[in-house]
């Protein structure tokens, strides 16, 4: 009932990794972002929600004491990597991580999903498959209508938007080096919409039979995620994905003095925003 990656996971990321001052402040309101995200695809009934809202609080809680101390290491891993020239070998440790971070998150999620979709009437289904529809079309509509020439301008901006995260103000070389590696990037957008489209159409199949074993086969579904994607796309990813790694690392190694007291002033704050979000309070033992 999710995709490969949920927005909780893109909300996570984002938000324990984006450096902004707001970290803990977003953070403690990940359920409302959650529930704004869940009330977008299904109108959900009084008691669905409690019980939804009573799952991820257990999986927020688990998050914040169990996943947040490992972001925590990743931040170290990266720091450490900072002394010398970053090798690409370190940087896809450290992808490797996350992602790994990224899959942990997904499997808690999914259970969480699935006892919410026990509940689910045949009304609620179609809301739901319709939502997806939409979404795809929309997709289509907003992005597949993009030129080449937009696509690869799009796409150097969103790179340059991380390492302006990551670095602050870029040099022109740094600029240019990121527009001219944009250009050899496979195109996504297409390839993107066709695997969701192929991946829908199984997750439909399985909701609107709901057969006895309909839990294990969505969960099957998901697991065998990446082995049923459509080759071309699983091909382009790989092969953006190294290019947009060697990317980062030369630009991170290309970094100023004031570029890399940035980065590790950033690296160093969002440590310190873990060890606050994730430090367990002991309850206090009031006396008369």
């Amino acid at each position: 009932m999710l995709s490969h990656r949920t927005l909780l996971t893109a909300l996570l990321i984002l938000t324990v990794l984006s450096g902004c001052s707001a970290n803990r402040f977003l953070y403690n309101r990940l359920d409302t972002f959650v529930n704004w995200w869940i009330d977008d695809y299904v109108t959900l009934s009084v008691d669905q929600q409690a019980a939804f809202d009573a799952g991820l609080s257990s999986v927020l809680q688990w998050h914040r004491y169990d996943e947040l101390p490992r972001y925590k290491t990743i931040i170290a891993e990266s720091l450490a990597a900072l002394e010398g020239g970053v090798t690409l070998a370190e940087a896809e440790l450290i992808a490797d991580d996350i992602d790994q971070a990224v899959v942990r998150l997904q499997e808690q999620m999914l259970e969480l999903l699935l006892d919410v979709g026990d509940s689910l009437t045949d009304e609620q289904i179609t809301e739901f498959l319709s939502t997806i529809d939409e979404d795809q079309a929309s997709y289509r509509e907003k992005r597949l209508s993009r030129s080449d020439d937009e696509y690869f301008e799009d796409s150097a901006d969103s790179l340059e938007d991380l390492a302006k995260r990551l670095l602050g103000r870029l040099s022109r070389d740094q600029k240019q080096l990121i527009k001219s590696t944009s250009r050899e990037l496979t195109r996504l957008d297409g390839l993107w919409h066709a695997d969701r489209e192929k991946w829908g159409a199984s997750l439909r199949a399985i909701l609107e039979q709901r057969s006895e074993g309909w839990r294990g086969d969505i969960v099957g579904l998901v697991e065998d995620r990446e082995a049923e994607r459509i080759p071309d796309y699983v091909a382009a990813i790989d092969r953006n994905g190294d290019i947009i790694l060697a990317l980062l690392v030369d630009v991170i190694n290309s970094r100023s003095e004031r570029q890399d007291r940035r980065l590790r002033d950033f690296l160093t704050d969002l440590a310190e925003d873990i060890d606050a979000l994730s430090a367990r309070i002991e309850p206090t033992n009031d006396k008369a």
